[in-house]
């Protein structure tokens, strides 16, 4: 190769690389800019409970205790923020062998559902400053189901209550959420 066809060459080779960096620079330092508008959605539910004073447990005889549960998607912030969600209840006690003896008053089986993971499933979305439809409306000790030995802890048995929610969003119903949700896919 001569020494014109080099220097050609060469130069060429130079051109090259100024106009493809050039290039990559400005390439990477157009931008233009924008204000994100997405307004994250909240869940807030908490549980609504009704009740007397509860009255005093004795062990000779069957115990009603009037307590009308149900669960708030309580509105939070600004009005709008919030989004639908479904919800589930448990219900434990504070002593388990107590609670074998006690069962639920006028139960709502239409629109709670008990599943074996120790949940009951309310099967509607519920709106922004809406409530469900309430899951009882009291509890009954059977006291012949209650041993012996555990009459010493009735007086300071209590109804436990656990709730949880999750966003509604695009799900056909109830159990997708959930499932989607527990990672049970």
């Amino acid at each position: 190769m001569t020494g014109k066809k080099r220097m050609f060459v060469g130069l060429g080779i130079l051109l090259g690389m100024l106009t493809g960096t050039q290039g990559t620079a400005a390439y990477q330092s157009a931008f233009d800019g924008t204000v994100n508008t997405v307004i994250p959605g909240n869940v807030r539910s908490e549980i609504g409970e009704e009740f007397p004073p509860p009255p005093t447990i004795t062990p000779d005889k069957d115990t009603e205790i009037d307590k009308k549960i149900w669960v708030s998607n309580s509105t939070s912030g600004q009005v709008g923020n919030n989004v639908d969600c479904y919800i589930r209840i448990s219900i434990g006690y504070s002593n388990s062998e107590i609670g074998k003896a006690v069962s639920m008053k006028n139960q709502d089986n239409s629109n709670w559902i008990y599943h074996d993971d120790g949940f009951f499933y309310y099967k509607n979305a519920v709106r922004e400053g809406e409530a469900t439809l309430p899951l009882c409306t009291g509890f009954m000790i059977d006291h012949t189901k209650v041993e012996k030995s555990y009459w010493k802890y009735l007086e300071d048995f209590q109804i436990q209550l656990y709730e949880e929610s999750v966003e509604a969003g695009a799900f056909k119903d109830y159990q997708e959420a959930w499932r989607y949700y527990t990672y049970d896919r």
